[in-house]
């Protein structure tokens, strides 16, 4: 399958290069700094470019089987007001939905957090507030894929650290129930897992360990 890569230099987005390469895929990381990936792995194309470049990200789209937005914010990026901010979750979702559209791909699939979930414990509301902002420019960004015609998949996951384990536990509409921290390369497993399948559509998942 051909799939296309937006954020493949961060956390997620390697993990996602690392695993389609190792399958078979092919893959496009359309990105702001192509120095960051190699040059020379086989079935890996490389494009400069951002998700704020509508024409140039639907050109690169063309012909791909389906979309991963592994695209996220730095720490103090989550600190500030989206006013204060040169992007935002939810204004490049919005390109990333015309691109699709003008481009013929309709899979999508992207991630935000399980902190919009309900019902959260008084200690992670408090943990949360400080990025209380971008939780609201992901619930943003939700509402912009959720009112496309894209066939999108939205994963919220738990807390997630670096390591090599790729397991992973999906619920509809919450979080599996005792989910532990998990790897970001579970979560890359997971979007591969439902890109290949087909399953999951216009779903709200949890995601955990």
């Amino acid at each position: 399958m051909r799939y296309f890569v937006l954020g493949a230099t961060g956390k997620t987005g390697t993990q996602l290069l690392d695993l389609a390469l190792q399958n078979g895929h092919h893959v496009t990381a359309f990105v702001r700094s192509p120095q960051k990936l190699p040059k020379d792995r086989p079935g890996l194309t490389v494009i400069q470019g951002s998700p704020s470049d509508v024409p140039a990200m639907a050109r690169a789209m063309v012909g791909h089987d389906a979309v991963f937005s592994a695209l996220a914010p730095s720490m103090g990026e989550t600190l500030s007001a989206p006013s204060k901010r040169s992007w935002t979750m939810a204004g490049h979702a919005a390109n990333i939905v015309q691109a699709m559209q003008q481009a013929g791909v309709k899979r999508l699939l992207a991630f935000s957090s399980a902190g919009l979930f309900p019902g959260q414990s008084l200690f992670v509301r408090m943990l949360s507030f400080p990025a209380r902002h971008h939780m609201a420019d992901l619930k943003a960004m939700e509402e912009a894929y959720q009112v496309s015609d894209l066939e999108w998949t939205l994963l919220r996951p738990t807390w997630m650290t670096a390591g090599d384990s790729d397991a992973y536990r999906v619920t509809a509409g919450a979080l599996p129930e005792g989910s532990k921290a998990m790897h970001f390369r579970g979560l890359a497993r997971f979007m591969l897992d439902a890109a290949a399948e087909g399953s999951h559509r216009r779903e709200v998942l949890g995601i955990g360990r």
